[in-house]
């Protein structure tokens, strides 16, 4: 496996990381705002958390792909 390779696999993990830790943190902090105030099933807080946070979690996603393919052109241009 050559050193270009190993980058891109490492970038890759670092990127799914970052969108999980996003993910993981505004979900749990949408959670808590959003559950005392519904009250209701685990289904229907879990439905309102996720359209609470839907569009940073689409603005991270973006920025992963973003970072992703921006550093796999980086190493396709470097020697």
């Amino acid at each position: 496996m050559n050193d270009k390779s190993k980058l891109l696999k490492k970038m890759a993990t670092w990127t799914i990381a970052v969108f999980a830790t996003v993910f993981a943190v505004f979900m749990a902090l949408f959670w808590l705002l959003v559950y005392p105030v519904t009250g209701g099933s685990v289904w229907n807080v879990l439905g309102a958390t996720l359209s609470a946070g839907w569009l940073i979690f689409v603005i991270a996603a973006v920025l992963c792909f973003g970072a992703y393919f921006g550093y796999k052109l980086y190493l396709d241009r470097k020697k």
